[in-house]
């Protein structure tokens, strides 16, 4: 008999008050019906908004909801991690009738850097040591220092003259990619990554970066398909996962790029997969040894016509494996991330999660595409779709669907997402082209202004 990772962490959870924090509520239904799984009382919801998707019904949860307004995702995040600091008085009264003796335990953001919020400590936050390996500019330094191959950079002053030098230096005919440091906090989503093919490119970026940043990295630019390898380290081994596509998409007549989620449909050569696996494996000890590192990581980077080269390292939960575990009550991989920091003794180990992991991932394949819009809407809608000659269409006169478009409401003005069937999309191609469809038609149908995108190729 296997052992089971809910049996682990029911010890941990069981009895508990809980707050959940910092995102929409719709994104809280999940973990909030994972932590009841696990025996944790009714649990406190604190919702920067209502989000798009299912809610908890009022059975499953108690809430609030402080509407954050930003101009970006990344915006939203740093406006979230503010009103933590500062919740509202009434925001603050309710959560003390809830919890009287404020002995509840915090699941705040990956982005938080409170150890309390409210008064209640915070479960499983990150040290400072490690969160400041996120930086794009410092991260080359670890990839020597472990012997990971990588693209040739160069980290220089965030000003005209200096980037462009070394832009002209490292182009290999595709252009640079400039990445900022992290002088204002958390970014990613490719927000201070610019892609610069010629001089336009490059002025924008300039000053694009020149008011953000101190320092970035430039590269040259990397052909293939975006990609990230994720991992989890436990206090004597380290458990490797399958490789995710990111889906990064190109903006024609423009140097930045949309990231716009995860799945695992895509599979790379099976040579690929296992370099990929081995690195995290070698990345992970190498956090360990040197920071102390526990729980999940990601390496993130592209599958070149030369193989994996790593572009970032995101010390922190990934999009992609909660991707593999969302619709697996048996593996709340979130909950054990945070158990994991804290040290929790449990009777569960790394080869056991990564082999229930890898099977369900590779036998059930998840995830598809999201992005924001500034285009507003009060009301989700949903539309069921199919992929033919390279277009989505709606699914209609009976057609089984290969998947569901919806556009709702988020913080930035709305949020479209296309949620894929597994059944009905087959594994093995990227499913970035498929992204590009379904936004075209959200484009037609909603209204939503994403504009023409285009995938990222396969070049391995």
């Amino acid at each position: 008999m296997e052992p089971s990772l809910v049996d682990a962490l029911r010890p941990v959870f069981a009895g508990r008050k809980v707050v959940l924090t910092g995102g929409p509520l719709a994104a809280m239904t999940g973990p909030c019906r994972r932590l009841r799984e696990l025996g944790a009382e009714r649990p406190f919801l604190l919702a920067t908004g209502t989000g798009t998707g299912e809610l908890p019904g009022p059975d499953e949860a108690e809430w609030c909801v402080v509407e954050v307004r930003a101009p970006d995702v990344i915006a939203e995040i740093r406006a979230a991690m503010r009103l933590l600091r500062l919740l509202p008085g009434d925001v603050l009264a309710a959560l003390d009738r809830w919890d009287p003796a404020r002995e509840a335990l915090v699941l705040s953001p990956m982005f938080n850097e409170l150890p309390e919020i409210a008064g209640r400590r915070v479960y499983g936050p990150r040290r400072a040591e490690w969160r400041r390996l996120e930086d794009k500019v410092l991260i080359d330094q670890l990839w020597d220092e472990l012997g990971v191959t990588r693209a040739p950079s160069a980290v220089v002053p965030a000003e005209p003259e200096a980037l462009w030098a070394a832009a002209r230096r490292l182009d290999r005919g595709a252009g640079t990619a400039w990445a900022g440091d992290a002088r204002q906090g958390f970014s990613g989503g490719a927000h201070l990554l610019r892609w610069v093919r010629g001089e336009q490119d490059a002025a924008e970026a300039a000053a694009f970066l020149g008011e953000r940043c101190d320092r970035a990295r430039v590269m040259p630019f990397l052909e293939g398909i975006p990609c990230s390898i994720h991992a989890m380290v436990f206090s004597d081994a380290v458990a490797a996962f399958r490789p995710v596509e990111m889906v990064t998409l190109r903006q024609p007549g423009s140097n930045r790029l949309r990231y716009a989620g995860a799945a695992t449909f895509w599979d790379p050569p099976a040579a690929d997969r296992v370099v990929m696996r081995d690195l995290a494996r070698r990345v992970g000890a190498g956090l360990r040894e040197r920071v102390g590192y526990r729980g999940a990581f990601t390496v993130d980077g592209i599958l070149t016509a030369g193989g994996f080269l790593p572009t970032e390292l995101n010390p922190r939960l990934g999009a992609g494996l909660s991707v593999m575990t969302r619709d697996l009550p048996e593996l709340p991989v979130p909950l054990l991330d945070r158990a994991l920091i804290e040290g929790e003794p449990l009777a569960y180990g790394a080869g056991d999660l990564e082999g229930q992991v890898l099977e369900a991932a590779d036998r059930t394949r998840a995830g598809g595409a999201w992005t924001v819009t500034h285009v507003p809407t009060e009301a989700s809608q949903e539309l069921a779709v199919v992929f033919e000659d390279g277009a989505c269409r709606p699914a209609e006169g009976g057609r089984p669907p290969a998947g569901v478009l919806a556009f709702g409401p988020s913080g930035v003005g709305g949020f479209v997402r296309l949620s894929l069937n597994p059944g009905r999309v087959p594994a093995g191609p990227p499913v970035a082209p498929l992204a590009v469809a379904a936004f075209a038609l959200a484009d037609e149908r909603f209204g939503t202004g994403i504009g023409p995108l285009e995938p990222a190729r396969s070049v391995r």
